[in-house]
């Protein structure tokens, strides 16, 4: 039950951080916009390197993981968040949060091309409810 309640603060935090950028972007080109909003990230790592021990873990990532979680790092916290600002400073938000918010469907279908991950009924019951809701909001 944790774990559903962290996911649910989560996705509340998810949903409130793009109205507090779509007011930041009122009057901002998104590229400065996105470069200022980086500063939060770096203060934010601060906070978390001093009031966290030692990353033991750090030694023993391979070359792989490294490689997979910078490139992750790049797209989505880069070239996404970029193309997010860019869509979110021209559109409403009440459409673009919910196009934007469709990424298990790409998930579910990388995981299962790529990974050999099982398709479940209720799997695709999920894919084609988030699909129908990209359609009625077209």
């Amino acid at each position: 039950m944790e774990a559903f309640f962290l996911a649910l603060l989560t996705a509340f935090i998810w949903g409130f951080v793009p109205f507090l950028e779509k007011i930041g972007l009122s009057s901002v080109e998104p590229t400065a916009a996105y470069l200022v909003r980086c500063s939060g990230i770096f203060l934010g790592i601060g906070i978390l390197i001093a009031f966290t021990p030692q990353f033991p873990s750090f030694a023993k990532m391979g070359i792989k993981s490294v490689f997979f979680l910078v490139l992750a790092g790049m797209l989505a916290g880069v070239v996404a968040q970029l193309v997010f600002y860019k869509a979110l400073k021209t559109g409403e938000i009440s459409r673009i949060i919910p196009v934007t918010s469709c990424y298990p469907l790409f998930s579910f279908l990388l995981g299962w091309i790529f990974l050999g991950e099982e398709i479940t009924v209720s799997k695709i019951a999920g894919m084609l409810f988030i699909l129908g809701g990209i359609l009625l909001l077209k």
